[in-house]
């Protein structure tokens, strides 16, 4: 592949900046300028082609990115100038995105300054792109099985999306000018079965959809997506034969975080109660049992309630309670498994306990295989594995899932019968999936898994991602924030949009939030709120001499049971309406929250 697009620049004051972008075989070009985008034809770019420079040449182009400066936007044509190849599948080569280079439609010097850490993230090497010569080239974003059943790109691994909606408001077709990129990790190795070439794949997809880094993004949001959600596909491609199979992680689907500075064991905070939580965990269970069919959990959260994991614990029960009072709980199926436990010291050989347990599920929900372009398997499930970071222990596990169903994929391919074939296959994939894992730890981390092998190692990493991790986190999870919304929707604006809008509609034009906003009475329903409004003195009744409200529960007042409390309560209940609406909103002011001693009130 080599540089096919070329950027060309006019600067000829007071005449607004333009800039002109080639590509290598197209007659068409684009013109950016003025914030706005025109497809020019063969003799339009031959009339205004000689007032124009040559900026860069680039390998590809990943779209515009929008962000504020004031009252106006600042835009930037997102180019790839360095790549480097991974492998081919089929007609299509895979490359890791390795430069990025940001050109200010506005050319003004100090824009450069502003996007310096997007920059990085895209330049980290965790971005890929697929690249075909002859016709249309392998969506990556696709596990085997999906891109067999549907042709459209799956939005959760398409990190650069926001960056095509630009031209696609001025009607550009983005495939023709456009990458897709995905982040994550891919490895592609050549496995040579006798005088055939097979293809050896481990592609992890990281899902956009509530990306961030390792402590500023945790558990789920209202949408019921969670925090480092990765699925995993093995695969492998022989002549017109191809065997896939699907894993995923993802954070623990309940509203929880780890505040302040993280050094050793990092306590776990529940930011919402149980009953806030539920319709999240349900939204995300529901979600994932549509997108990848039935699920098993396998929960790897420590079970000890003493020492550094206690926090783990409690989440792990939670987890658990959730489960259980949801209507889930009747199709799949929630695996406790201690890793640290059962596995103290690197002794993985304990994971065919685990075996034992998921062994079923994993045979009912077999695999997928085509051959010929004829389906002959399907995969109907998927195992939903978690630790408290979907990292060091996830991998772990998801490794020896992926060995274990590579045994039933080569069976599938007929290459179960010479065992020097076989081995390998299996050391292929173990080198691959701890490569996997290192990947996966650097996106969501900053360093690579702590795998338990070397002490020294370890050792290096976790105090390296303690650094990473309170001190250099922010500004990457800004960069991701901006490359993924853009910094267009972190206005007065936006947040008006955001209550009113689905997330998915965010990404509309400014203009059309703006009248979405203005117009509002013309799409929502207003409803009738029950508000309950009272005061509470903490400590100013410990100094009455009366006992008549001594056993009172303060519950009866606050929760929604007039009925039983209208006998004896120190709230007037003669205004409150006969039917049992429950309360939507409680509003409580607290009184004489500090003791009444002599010392306070001398302060006060």
């Amino acid at each position: 592949m080599g540089k096919g697009f070329r950027v060309c620049e006019k600067i000829n004051p007071p005449n607004p900046y333009s800039v002109l972008l080639e590509q290598r075989n197209k007659e068409e070009t684009l013109l950016f300028e003025s914030q706005a985008v025109a497809v020019l034809s063969t003799q339009e770019t031959e009339s205004v082609k000689k007032q124009y420079t040559k900026l860069l040449d680039a390998y590809g182009c990943l779209g515009v990115l929008q962000l504020n400066a004031g009252e106006s936007t600042v835009l930037y044509l997102v180019l790839v100038t360095g790549c480097v190849s991974v492998g081919k599948i089929g007609d299509s080569e895979v490359f890791r995105i390795t430069q990025t280079n940001f050109v200010s439609l506005r050319n003004q010097a100090q824009d450069e300054e502003r996007i310096s850490e997007v920059r990085k993230v895209l330049n980290s090497g965790t971005f890929y792109f697929s690249w075909s010569s002859s016709g249309e080239a392998l969506d990556i974003t696709l596990c085997a099985q999906r891109r067999r059943k549907m042709a459209a790109t799956d939005n959760r691994f398409f990190w650069n999306r926001m960056l095509h909606i630009h031209l696609l408001r001025f009607s550009v077709n983005c495939s023709n000018w456009l990458l897709k990129a995905m982040c994550g990790s891919v490895e592609i190795r050549t496995v040579y079965v006798g005088h055939r070439k097979a293809q050896a794949v481990i592609i992890s997809r990281l899902s956009c959809e509530r990306a961030g880094t390792r402590f500023n993004v945790r558990g789920c949001n209202d949408d019921g997506h969670v925090a480092n959600f990765v699925e995993t596909e093995q695969v492998i491609f022989l002549d017109k034969e191809v065997t896939s199979y699907v894993q995923t992680r993802g954070s623990v689907p309940l509203f929880w975080e780890q505040p302040g500075v993280q050094v050793g064991s990092h306590k776990v905070k529940m930011s919402r109660g149980f009953e806030s939580s539920a319709s999240a965990f349900d939204r995300h269970l529901q979600m994932i049992k549509e997108r990848y069919g039935n699920q098993a959990i396998v929960n790897l959260l420590g079970s000890s309630l003493i020492g550094s994991k206690e926090g783990e614990a409690i989440l792990s029960q939670l987890f658990q309670a959730h489960h259980k009072a949801s209507v889930h709980a009747a199709d799949v199926p929630h695996i406790i498994f201690d890793y640290h436990q059962e596995c103290r010291g690197g002794n993985t050989k304990n994971l065919c306990k685990l075996k034992a347990k998921v062994d079923k599920y994993m045979a009912a929900f077999s695999l997928f295989y085509a051959k010929d372009d004829e389906l002959v398997s399907e995969q109907k499930g998927t195992i939903r594995t978690n630790c408290l970071d979907c990292l060091d222990r996830t991998n772990c596990v998801q490794t020896f899932f992926g060995l274990e169903t590579l045994a039933k994929q080569l069976q599938l391919l007929q290459l179960m019968d010479k065992q020097q074939m076989v081995s390998r296959f299996e050391e292929v994939f173990r080198q691959m999936w701890i490569n996997n894992g290192n990947e996966v730890s650097k996106i969501y981390a900053g360093t690579g898994a702590i795998q338990g092998g070397s002490k020294l190692m370890d050792g290096a990493r976790s105090a390296a991602r303690t650094i990473q991790n309170n001190l250099l986190d922010n500004s990457k999870q800004e960069a991701i924030d901006i490359l993924l919304l853009g910094s267009t929707l972190n206005s007065e604006l936006a947040d008006r949009a955001r209550i009113l809008l689905p997330s998915n509609m965010l990404h509309a034009s400014t203009s059309v939030l703006r009248q979405m906003c203005k117009r509002y009475n013309e799409y929502i329903f207003p409803m009738s709120a029950r508000i309950a409004v009272g005061t509470y003195n903490v400590n100013g009744g410990k100094h009455f001499r009366s006992v008549v409200y001594k056993d009172l529960s303060l519950s009866d007042w606050l929760l929604d049971a007039t009925q039983m409390a209208r006998s004896q309560s120190l709230v007037d209940f003669t205004n409150v309406p006969e039917d049992e609406t429950p309360i939507d909103i409680f509003a409580v002011g607290f009184e004489e929250i500090v003791d009444l001693n002599a010392s306070n009130i001398m302060a006060a």
